[in-house]
């Protein structure tokens, strides 16, 4: 292989597919990337075992050989980060790939391409539509949710369920829930539960007026534009009944000044006991009490107004406030809704003009 390519084409296609580098991987030769040089252009490949992303590049690049090999991602993209000229010069010589830019010349050796898993990139035929800026939407309010841990993989995504022409997307780690609901085009019943690194990565990767196909099978999901594909295994599981988790009746209902509870809540962090802040919440007279308390470090209490209530005033509960934190940060409105029903029950938050979008949230019992 022998070509030319911009500095800056090829930071911004190793800036994409560099999410797939991990630490820990199954296997040495996930820490590869493959390059295939043809002659209208280039095509970057990488896999994490998982997750597999493939882009074509056919701008700012002249080819004067094809060729194939493998190579150390995280060293390739080190090197051409720290080019020193606007154009990279990237030619194979026996079992060594050179890149020279302006005076420098570095060398690595190359893996054979035979040796990179062979990753099929075949469309299913089975999809469903929405444009990339409110996939992208449903993402944020969500994804926080979905649960890093390998104890319950099928919780390690986010569920789309999709009916006609409303997509459900929910995240849950079974102590909290996020869940939105969007418009989308399709003409199938849909559940399937993607991982998140997969639409972690998708929010960077395509242009928010983009229409989105997601394609998928009983295997995977796969997303692409003109240039990129990225796509995952499905996780193995049953993903909880999201309707049997949501309580549909409420003894009360608060409305209150989103940004003030949050400042409020930022205030009581220093509070912690093995890295993790308690909140306890009270309904009192015109005022919603927040108190924290720790043996080690102290405590601290701070009253926030509300703007109306409806039902029991009786509320008393205790919650994780880095949960609560980061439900109210998911909302995009002034005025959120507290619906509570009684200590150690699920309570959840909305959006005062989007009832679709709810944050469920576990009590925590204080000793």
């Amino acid at each position: 292989m022998n070509f030319k390519i911009t500095k800056k084409q090829i930071n911004t296609v190793m800036g994409h597919i560099s999410k797939l580098f991990s630490v820990t991987v199954i296997l040495p030769i996930y820490h590869s990337i493959l390059l295939e040089v043809k002659e209208n252009g280039i095509i970057v490949t990488v896999t994490d075992g998982t997750v597999s992303m493939r882009e074509f590049i056919q701008d700012e690049v002249t080819v004067y050989e094809t060729g194939s090999c493998a190579i150390d991602g995280r060293l390739f993209y080190d090197i051409v980060k720290k080019a020193n000229d606007t154009v990279i010069w990237i030619r194979q010589e026996n079992h060594l790939l050179k890149l020279k830019s302006g005076k420098a010349e570095m060398k690595l050796v190359t893996i054979d391409s035979k040796e990179f898993p062979h990753i099929s990139f075949d469309y299913p035929k089975t999809r469903f539509q929405m444009y990339s800026r409110m996939l992208t939407e449903a993402i944020n309010k969500t994804i926080f949710s979905a649960n890093d841990q390998q104890t319950r993989p099928v919780l390690g995504g986010l569920n789309f369920k999709v009916n006609q022409d409303k997509c459900i997307i929910t995240g849950t780690d079974s102590y909290r829930l996020s869940q939105v609901a969007r418009p989308v085009i399709s003409s199938n019943e849909i559940c399937i539960t993607i991982p998140k690194k997969m639409l972690g990565m998708q929010t960077a990767l395509f242009d928010e007026d983009e229409e989105l196909y997601i394609y998928f099978d009983e295997h995977k999901a796969l997303m692409a534009s003109d240039d990129i594909i990225i796509q995952s295994v499905l996780l193995d599981g049953v993903f909880p009944d999201t309707e049997l988790l949501i309580p549909k009746h409420f003894d009360t209902e608060i409305y209150f000044n989103r940004m003030a509870l949050l400042e409020a809540l930022d205030r009581t962090s220093f509070c912690r006991d093995d890295g993790i802040t308690i909140v306890t919440f009270d309904l009192l007279n015109d005022e919603i009490v927040l108190t924290t308390e720790s043996k080690e470090i102290g405590s601290s209490i701070e009253s926030v107004s509300y703007e109306n209530v409806s039902g029991s005033r009786k509320v008393h509960f205790s919650c994780n406030q880095q949960y609560m934190i980061e439900a109210l940060k998911a909302f995009d409105t002034q005025v959120c809704v507290l619906h509570f029903n009684e200590d150690l029950k699920p309570f959840i938050l909305t959006d005062s003009q989007d009832e679709s979008h709810i944050q469920l949230l576990l009590p925590t019992r204080r000793h």
